[in-house]
C-alpha cells in the first residue's frame, strides 16, 4: 500500500484509537497524519510520472509546504472562476476536472491550516467529531483525485504545486 493510503488509514486509526475519551495527542496526531497523507499523495502523483524511477525520491524533496499551498489557493480561484463562469455543455470534462481539483486544493489548504493548529495550537481542544470530518474532507481529496488523476488540468495543477514559473 502506497504511503498516502497507509497515512490515511493511520489518521482514522488515531482518531479511534481511545474509545470512550480520545487523547488529545491521538487526535492531534490523526489531523496532522491526515495532511501529510494528502500532501505525500500529490507529490506520489506528480513524482510517478518521472522517467527514472530512482531519482522520483529526490523529485519529490523539491515540493514546498508553502508553494503547495499557494497553488492550492491559486487553483481554487480558477476553479471557481471557472465553474461560476457557467461553461458550456462540451466543456464537460474539464468542468468535471475543475469540481475535483477544487475539492483537492480546498482540502489541502484546509487541511495544512487544522495542521498548523494541531501540531502548534495548544490551548485548542480537539473532538472526536472535527478529527474525522477533516479526515473525511482529506478522503473526499482521495476520491476526487482518483476521477482526475490524468486529466491536463490535474497534471497541470501537479506541476504547478513546484511553485510559479518565471514571468508568471
Amino acid at each position: 500500500m502506497p504511503l498516502a493510503d497507509d497515512l490515511l488509514e493511520q489518521a482514522y486509526h488515531l482518531a479511534n484509537r481511545e474509545p470512550k475519551k480520545p487523547k488529545q495527542a491521538s487526535l492531534r496526531r490523526a489531523v496532522s497524519t491526515a495532511y501529510y497523507a494528502l500532501f505525500h499523495r500529490l507529490i506520489s502523483a506528480a513524482t510517478r510520472r518521472w522517467k527514472i524511477a530512482e531519482q522520483r525520491p529526490m523529485l519529490a524533496r523539491f515540493y514546498e509546504h508553502g508553494k503547495m499551498l499557494n497553488a492550492c489557493n491559486k487553483q481554487m480561484g480558477e476553479c471557481t472562476r471557472f465553474i461560476e463562469a457557467r461553461p458550456s455543455p462540451t466543456a464537460g470534462p474539464d468542468l468535471d476536472c475543475m469540481i475535483h481539483l477544487r475539492t483537492v486544493s480546498l482540502a489541502f489548504a484546509q487541511a495544512q491550516q487544522h495542521r498548523h493548529t494541531a501540531d502548534y495550537d495548544i490551548a485548542k481542544v480537539w473532538t472526536r467529531t472535527e478529527a474525522i470530518q477533516i479526515i473525511d474532507q482529506v478522503d473526499a481529496a482521495f476520491q476526487s483525485w482518483a476521477v482526475i488523476r490524468d486529466h491536463k488540468l490535474a497534471q497541470a495543477f501537479l506541476l504547478s504545486l513546484l511553485g510559479n514559473a518565471r514571468g508568471n
